[in-house]
């Protein structure tokens, strides 16, 4: 999904194209140069770090006396900014941008114009990935109202109503509309990237919630492959992939197997300078299972200590229901 949210695991990241596709600097602006030196300028800020500067830089765009040509600018680059922090995990923030980024472009654009859809979308699925389903919903009806002129629109709307309905548990529905955004991004020629490899571990993590885990497996495998030959992929697509399939072989009872993939996703996560706590608390809880599960009880509790450092922001349940997949029935018992 463009990269927002699979079950509750994937909460992407995106519906999520826009997230990637700013990253890889392909989010359009207004053809302008002085636009484009100006969201240069802007994303060199936020990616610096400077995101008050980048921010005050913006608001003197949007002084009294700006044109439409410039009220147009700084929406788009609004948006450009909300797709780069949401990328480091902060998702309030980001969500603040997209709403700041939409208001703006609603003035200038007609109400179903499709150029809203961009930020529309980061704030649906930023407002997902915070939990603010009711919000997040509120944001995806409005993307439907807005007409799709592209392949690429029709994954982003499909792509987010899987990740809802999916959190809905209408796990049905979700799979149909998971497999019309991966057709969507095939249909554009985009079915080898990124965004066509978040939809499919989107897939293997409703899969896993259905009990399909031959499915699952099969769509995960597809998923690394599309990953390792992507050109626009981040570390957190492969830290949720990994997480995803050390989920699956648990369930599988491949406990070395999944042990090495929650040691991989962990250790590319420690190489990132903030990894979301959505994500990182319940790869530290499914780690520590899986440790206890291979009779390594020192190592699972140094990361249960790191877990409960994390404080309660996040629930794991609420991200990956690890205590329902790997839990005593399983032969796991807290020593």
């Amino acid at each position: 999904m463009n990269r927002v949210a699979g079950t509750y695991l994937l909460c992407t990241l995106s519906a999520l194209g826009a997230y990637d596709a700013c990253a890889q600097e392909r989010q359009t602006v207004p053809a302008t140069q002085a636009c484009v030196e100006f969201n240069q300028r802007v994303v060199v800020l936020v990616r610096n770090g400077q995101v008050t500067a980048a921010d005050a830089a913006i608001r003197d765009a949007l002084a009294s006396g700006a044109d439409r040509a410039q009220t147009y600018c700084a929406g788009f680059v609004l948006n450009n900014m909300a797709a780069l922090v949401s990328v480091s995990g902060r998702f309030a923030q980001a969500e603040a941008f997209a709403e700041r980024s939409f208001a703006v472009l609603e003035k200038v654009l007609p109400a179903d114009d499709q150029l809203l859809l961009r930020p529309l979308q980061i704030l649906a699925s930023t407002r997902f990935e915070q939990r603010k389903l009711t919000k997040a919903r509120q944001a995806f009806e409005r993307m439907q109202k807005i007409r799709a002129e592209t392949p690429q629109d029709t994954a982003l709307v499909h792509g987010m109503g899987a990740a809802l309905l999916q959190a809905e548990g209408k796990l049905g529905e979700a799979e149909a509309e998971d497999l019309a955004a991966l057709y969507a991004w095939e249909k554009a020629g985009l079915g080898e990237t990124a965004d066509a490899a978040s939809i499919l571990t989107a897939l293997g993590s409703l899969y896993i919630d259905e009990h399909r885990l031959d499915d699952a497996a099969r769509v995960l495998a597809r998923t690394l492959d599309v990953l390792n030959h992507a050109p626009d992929v981040i570390p957190m697509d492969r830290i949720r992939l990994f997480l995803l399939r050390g989920v699956l072989r648990a369930k599988q009872g491949e406990w070395r197997e999944s042990e090495e993939d929650f040691s991989l996703a962990l250790s590319m996560a420690d190489q990132e300078a903030k990894v979301n706590g959505a994500v990182l608390r319940p790869l530290l809880t499914s780690y520590a299972i899986v440790l206890r599960k291979n009779h390594r009880r020192h190592e699972a509790r140094a990361i249960e200590s790191r877990a409960a450092a994390l404080g309660r922001d996040y629930i794991a349940e609420d991200v990956v229901d690890v205590n329902g997949l790997l839990s005593e029935r399983d032969g796991v018992k807290k020593k």
